[in-house]
């Protein structure tokens, strides 16, 4: 059964037993456990374009994705698949079948699996992050880590132990990305953020995300289905 998850503007659940503010953060993190976000409507701004998508996405730990995108009239514009070595894609308008590996998209545009979570408002450190025993002030706690090669600084809500902004900074230490989070749910005994506003700030691009349904943790599997006579095109 989908149970959707309720608004929460509390503290993080008294279930999670964590002793430090890290600790706490990091069991929040929603890529724990599988998951599916039934529903998400999805909006790409910018000054040439604005498009609409109802979205989902499944995810089976420990890394593997399976992205629908639909138009509003409900007709599927592409299927995403998507792990730490493969990248597949279904233009089902273009009757075009995508493949790769994830360096391609990652070298062109950040995007790979180990970014998703942060877009969903997860932490991800790596084993050099020196963050441990830093005091919150006003409220809040910035955090610094690499992940993937990208260098990620967090904001964080002391409260609720959750990130409610990331940046991606560039080489000269500029913002080239930043994801801001807001109107946290209850699923399970974790937050998540029902509402993601990426921006690119190069491109102007915006990207607005409005989760509405989710389960987690999710029991299913996933299933990827190469479009029937699609041209086959690599990623480069």
């Amino acid at each position: 059964m989908i149970k959707k998850g309720y608004k929460s503007n509390d503290v993080i659940s008294g279930r999670i037993e964590s002793n430090s503010l890290m600790e706490g953060l990091e069991k929040q993190n929603l890529t724990n456990n599988s998951f599916f976000i039934q529903k998400a409507q999805i909006e790409v701004s910018s000054d040439e374009v604005n498009q609409k998508f109802n979205g989902s996405i499944k995810f089976v730990t420990p890394g593997k994705y399976l992205i629908s995108l639909k138009s509003k009239a409900g007709i599927e514009a592409a299927r995403i698949f998507l792990s730490d070595d493969t990248i597949l894609i279904n233009d089902r308008i273009n009757r075009k079948l995508y493949y790769g590996k994830p360096e391609v998209l990652n070298r062109k545009y950040g995007i790979s699996a180990s970014v998703i979570p942060i877009v969903l408002g997860d932490y991800i450190k790596d084993n050099k992050s020196i963050n441990e025993n830093i005091p919150c002030s006003e409220g809040k706690l910035d955090l610094k880590s690499f992940v993937n090669g990208l260098k990620i600084s967090y904001t964080v809500d002391c409260k609720k132990a959750k990130i409610i902004l990331a940046q991606q900074e560039g080489s000269l230490n500029n913002v080239v990305t930043e994801i801001n989070y807001g109107d946290f749910i209850k699923t399970g005994d974790i937050l998540t953020p029902a509402k993601i506003h990426i921006k690119y700030i190069k491109s102007m691009v915006n990207i607005d995300i409005r989760i509405e349904k989710i389960e987690s943790p999710w029991n299913g599997n996933i299933e990827f289905i190469p479009g029937n006579k699609y041209e086959l095109i690599e990623l480069r």
